[in-house]
Formats: structure tokens, sequence, C-alpha cells
């Protein structure tokens, strides 16, 4: 017993000494970050155009609030190369014309071409098949912002429902790569 106490206090004492060597390396600066490229989430720097192949998964599946009423891509493949595990992100379409909803209201408008104020869990339902686990091939680029609430916000400040002050990534579709290889076909 008193053999596994002290080894409880010396990896208590580690792990005390490496989140104090952490918080005692500097923060990095705007003028470092512009000056050096950052690694996203598909291993590529940030920015990079890239051409991936994904599912659209419905953000309820992963049980994070901040998820619910949102598609994300399920990404398996980067440039033709399988990811050792599949990595999920928000996307936006940005000025692309690739058929692709990343909520509840513009899948409607998607499927409906009209705007809705108003969807019934039934609605969505209904609108989710045929899209939730649709596979896409997609040129696409990740992007990183910070975002998320504070942790010293001051007691006087209006609070709202998101998650932690923190850096995440998300990809911006460029263009869909089957209606490109569809529109070639057609064109020969």
């Amino acid at each position: 017993m008193q053999k596994s106490c002290q080894w409880s206090v010396l990896i208590l004492g580690f792990g005390s000494l490496a989140v104090a060597q952490e918080a005692a390396k500097p923060p990095i600066t705007l003028e470092e970050l512009r000056k050096r490229q950052v690694v996203g989430t598909l291993g590529k720097p940030l920015g990079t155009v890239v051409e991936v192949e994904a599912n659209v998964i419905a953000g309820s599946e992963l049980l994070l609030k901040e998820y619910d009423g949102r598609y994300l891509l399920k990404i398996t493949h980067v440039n033709g190369q399988k990811l050792d595990e599949p990595t999920i992100l928000r996307f936006d379409t940005g000025f692309s014309d690739v058929e692709l909803a990343n909520d509840h209201f513009s899948l409607y408008e998607l499927k409906h071409g009209k705007k809705t104020g108003r969807l019934s869990s039934e609605q969505v339902t209904e609108l989710e098949k045929g899209y939730v686990g649709k596979s896409v091939r997609l040129a696409v680029y990740e992007e990183g912002t910070f975002r998320g609430i504070p942790k010293n916000m001051p007691s006087d400040a209006r609070i709202w429902s998101d998650v932690t002050f923190h850096f995440g990534t998300s990809i911006v579709i460029l263009a869909d790569r089957a209606k490109t290889t569809e529109k070639s076909r057609k064109g020969k």
C-alpha cells in the first residue's frame, strides 16, 4: 500500500511539473504567428488548397450542444491519402456553388428553393434523408480562428451560450470535384 502511495505522489509530482513547464512557456505573439505557418487538422498549413473525400454528418451525432442544428464533414482522405483517423470539421461553402448546407435552415432552402423561419424535428428528420451520410469529393482549404467566451468575463457583462475561448479550424469549400468530373464527361 505504501509503495502505491509513493508512486501516486511521484506521478502527481511529474504531472504538476509538466503543467508548470507548459504555463512557463511564453505565449505566441501575433507577429510570430504571421511569420510561421500553422499546420491544421488536415495535416497541411492553413490556407493550403487540398482535395478531400468526406461524408456529411449531423452535428447532433456528436452529442455536443455547439453542433446541434449543424452539419459537418467527416473527412476520410486528403489529396487521395487515407487519414489514419477521420477528422470532423465545420465547413462554409464560401462563394462556391457547391450544393451543401451547414445547418437545418440552409438545408431546407437548398432542397425547397426558399427560406423558412421554423422547422419541427419531424421536418428536420425528413430533410436529412439522403443528405446525412452523403459522400462528397471537394476542393477545400482549412482556416483557423479564435472563438468562444473568455474565462475572465466581467460580472456585469451579458453572457451567452457558447464554448470556452479557443483556437479552432474549419474548411472553406471551393468546388465539388464530383460535379467537375461530371461536367468534363458531358463536355467530351
